[in-house]
């Protein structure tokens, strides 16, 4: 691991035990998966902590113990299956869950086929099950209300992404469950 990785690694761990919030920006260009761009991507695997749920994997493998569950075959995921289903009949325990969907029409239009994700709450809803004690949730999109305090998280780091020109910024928040 570099010195900056430790660094990261430490200031997050500080941020945990602290109740503080770590703020990044950043500048990448748009792509058309979220994790291509290697500075969002670096930036999540940073907070990544044993074993890994993403659940809108995508096309992009991450450099983490991750569990890769997407609805579309081709993404080549563990599991394919719908997101809602997934949390909903799994018994399987993660350290980290990403939640990375397809968080606009167009986004869905384009990598989906036009679906589109219309239980997200549902989803939300699950997820403190499938956590092991003191688990994070990574959370991307154009929004920041994450898993919330409601269902007993506490934000610990927020990311913003400027993609330049007329693209919305992209929004990262981490949580970790605080109950």
């Amino acid at each position: 691991m570099s010195k900056e990785e430790l660094i990261r690694k430490r200031e997050h761990r500080q941020a945990i035990e602290g109740g503080g919030l770590t703020f990044k920006y950043m500048t990448q260009p748009p792509k058309r998966y979220t994790f291509e761009q290697p500075k969002l991507k670096a930036w999540v695997e940073t907070w990544c902590d044993g074993k890994v749920l993403n659940l809108f994997a995508g096309k992009v493998k991450l450099n983490v113990d991750e569990y890769r569950v997407d609805i579309d075959e081709s993404m080549n995921p563990d599991v394919v299956m719908d997101a809602y289903d997934f949390v909903t009949t799994t018994d399987m325990k993660f350290d980290t869950i990403i939640l990375d969907p397809p968080y606009n029409i167009r986004k869905a239009r384009e990598k989906y086929e036009g679906r589109w994700i219309g239980k997200l709450t549902k989803v939300k809803n699950e997820l403190v099950d499938l956590l092991n004690d003191g688990g994070k949730v990574i959370s991307l999109g154009y929004d920041t209300v994450g898993m919330s305090k409601s269902r007993g998280f506490e934000k610990i780091g927020i990311c913003v992404v400027c993609h330049g020109g007329d693209h919305n910024d992209t929004l990262g928040i981490v949580e970790v469950l605080s109950i």
